[in-house]
């Protein structure tokens, strides 16, 4: 009775350690693959991070580059209607030469 109580109680002691390993394992593996989810999460979040800033360098990079085309379409009308100005009047004087 005495061997069997002996028998019994480590059986019972290495059962309980390894089930403590293996549990403890088992929330060592659900950490680290917590930590990979993490760490991925961050890295996307990173990307996306990045990709937005050069997206708002392109997009004032393009603001600037329609600010400078109106200028120019705005300067071009200018010139523009001066010559139209300078054709009628050297229409008108041409017209008016040519009746002398």
């Amino acid at each position: 009775m005495e061997t069997s109580n002996i028998i019994i109680t480590l059986l019972t002691v290495l059962t309980s350690a390894g089930a403590w390993k293996f549990y403890e394992m088992k929330m060592k593996m659900k950490s680290d693959h917590k930590k990979e989810n993490k760490q991925e999460q961050n890295m996307y979040r990173d990307d996306l991070r990045e990709r937005v800033a050069i997206m708002e360098s392109e997009l004032k990079k393009e603001a600037k580059e329609k600010e400078d085309l109106m200028t120019q379409i705005i300067e071009l009308k200018t010139s523009l209607a001066e010559y139209k100005v300078r054709l009628e009047f050297l229409e008108k004087e041409n017209e008016r030469l040519k009746n002398k």
